[in-house]
Parts: C-alpha cells; structure tokens; sequence
C-alpha cells in the first residue's frame, strides 16, 4: 500500500488523522502523518488492519439502506 492509497482509504472513510490514529492504536496523529507523507513504512500488517476497517465500514455503510 502506498501513501497515497492510505491517504485516499483513509479520507474515504472519512476519518482524520487523529481518528485514523486512534482507530490503529497509536496516541497522537504524527504516526499517520508520517505515513501519508511516505517518510514511514506501512507494514503489511497495518495494509490489512486498514483493509477490515475498510470492510466494517462498507458493513456499516450498507446497513443503513
């Protein structure tokens, strides 16, 4: 996953940083900061963490029609 694609799923979901911060356990936004700007490695591991908070919020989103 790029920075970018983080950036793009991360907006999608409509989450700022802090909430996306909180969301993957780390206590301030400077860690998503630092991956959507690239100077971090997004792991395989956060790839998929991010990939099933993308799946719930489909869940989510579909539950409501």
């Amino acid at each position: 996953m790029t920075p970018d694609e983080f950036k793009s799923i991360r907006l999608g979901l409509g989450l700022s940083q802090t909430e996306m911060a909180k969301l993957l356990g780390y206590t301030t936004r400077a860690m998503i900061s630092r991956l959507e700007g690239g100077s971090r490695v997004i792991t395989p591991r956060m790839a998929l963490t991010i990939k099933l908070l993308m799946e719930k919020h489909d869940d989510k989103l579909a539950q409501r029609t």
